[in-house]
């Protein structure tokens, strides 16, 4: 029998149980006007699930990020194809996306509002650009590092640039297109919030933004909470992917 699965399970309940006691040691410590204890932040989220407009933000984050995800994986897998397998052109651009990786997307707000304008297009644009670049580096980075005898059998059987990307490059670098995608997952989630901060009236970073101006404590630890579930949940079924994949 694996005991792998149980002891990570275990792991990941004792560490949830270690942050939630030094969580409440700090909310009676500090008072929980400043900082909410852990049993009053999941009655005040199990509460925000009963009323009309915090679904109706929850809808419009989810629908944000499934289209910025959707978007950031497949442009990044496609750039990184390219700027991986055409040496020339990756020396040229490659840089160029370590520097968009490394600024703070929030300098690009003006840009991405004057291309997009406020609403959805604004959001989802941000959250691509925090999660498409990267992609694009690992998936090249990984296609650069494949052993040469994948090139020299797509020249010897003459395939097309398609055919070698379809059926030599992409199942050669699935590990570090799976390890992209964990990676993506939270830093796409991480862009549509942001976007929702400054360019939406919808969504939960717009009511962490509202949250903040009157603050209100209980409601800003709820959406924390709800968004720390959703990318550590999320986070650790795409490990156990990889490591399914691996073997």
């Amino acid at each position: 029998m694996n005991r792998e699965p149980l002891q990570r399970l275990i792991d990941i309940v004792l560490v949830t149980l270690l942050l939630l006691a030094v969580w409440k040691g700090l909310s009676l410590l500090i008072g929980t006007r400043t900082l909410p204890s852990p049993w009053m932040t999941i009655r005040h989220l199990a509460a925000s699930f009963g009323r009309a407009e915090f679904l109706e933000d929850l809808a419009a984050t989810g629908k944000a990020y499934v289209i910025a995800l959707t978007v950031a994986m497949s442009g990044g897998v496609l750039l990184g194809l390219l700027l991986g397998g055409w040496r020339s052109v990756g020396e040229i651009f490659e840089p160029w996306l370590h520097v968009l990786v490394a600024i703070p997307k929030v300098t690009l707000y003006p840009i991405v509002l004057l291309l997009f304008g406020l609403g959805d297009p604004a959001k989802i644009a941000f959250g691509v650009l925090h999660g498409l670049p990267t992609v694009a580096i690992i998936v090249a980075g990984a296609i650069r590092t494949l052993n040469p005898i994948y090139r020299r059998a797509a020249l010897t059987m003459r395939l097309t640039p398609r055919n070698y990307a379809l059926h030599i490059l992409l199942p050669a670098v699935m590990p570090e297109i799976l390890a992209a995608l964990r990676i993506c997952f939270a830093l796409t989630l991480l862009g549509v919030l942001v976007g929702e901060m400054f360019a939406s009236a919808h969504g939960l970073g717009h009511v962490l933004m509202q949250s903040i101006g009157v603050d209100d404590m209980p409601t800003i630890m709820a959406v924390v909470m709800l968004l720390f579930l959703f990318a550590g949940t999320g986070s650790y079924l795409l490990l156990a992917v990889i490591h399914r994949f691996k073997r």
